[in-house]
């Protein structure tokens, strides 16, 4: 009986052991940020941003300039002890420029924000779709981040150590959105870039 009990245990030892060895899993990563720099939509949409925000910069820059020159206007008006009655207008008048200048920056400010955001949010759920596409594609069991989160808040875990660069996805899934690749700027990412240049 007891050789029978041994012989189980050893039967489901060696078949657990085997089982084991069998099943390994595919873990890939991917820097987000990177296929994300590289996808026409986004770099339209930092165009678009830059050009919006110089156009209120322009908008900014002249209500400082209007401020400064009626400034130093009711500062001599000061200077020439005008009527009381002028200068309270006068007052008045570079306190709404004032206010209009800190209400234009933030307004301005604040739409840029959700401009961005509303653009934005397609091109991360599209990367996110091609990032699960590629993993389904190509048997990978997890397929983590490299990069950290760029709206801030939460920060996405990094990976601290790949074995070689071929679990790599990222130019692949550049390829799958249509985007060629080999053009794509590269950079160095994460904690096992700065290890392996050591």
């Amino acid at each position: 009986m007891k050789k029978l009990i041994v012989l189980i245990l050893f039967l489901g030892l060696t078949v657990t052991m085997s089982f084991g060895q069998g099943n390994t899993e595919k873990i890939g990563y991917v820097d987000q940020q990177f296929i994300i720099e590289n996808l026409p939509e986004f770099k339209k949409l930092n165009q678009e941003i830059a050009i919006k925000s110089q156009q209120y910069e322009k908008i900014l820059k002249g209500k400082f300039e209007e401020y400064q020159t009626k400034s130093a206007a009711f500062e001599k008006l000061l200077a020439d002890k005008s009527e009381q009655t002028i200068l309270r207008d006068k007052a008045m008048e570079l306190e709404n420029l004032k206010k209009s200048y800190e209400d234009f920056e933030s307004s301005s400010m604040t739409e840029l924000q959700n401009y961005y955001s509303k653009k934005f949010t397609p091109i991360r759920q599209k990367v996110g779709e091609a990032v699960i596409f590629a993993g389904r594609q190509q048997g990978y069991a997890f397929v983590l981040r490299m990069d950290l989160n760029p709206d801030g808040g939460d920060i996405w875990p990094v990976v601290l150590y790949a074995r070689d660069s071929t679990s790599n996805l990222s130019r692949d899934i550049l390829k799958n959105l249509g985007v060629d690749s080999t053009a794509a700027s590269t950079r160095k990412t994460g904690m096992s870039q700065m290890l392996k240049q050591k």
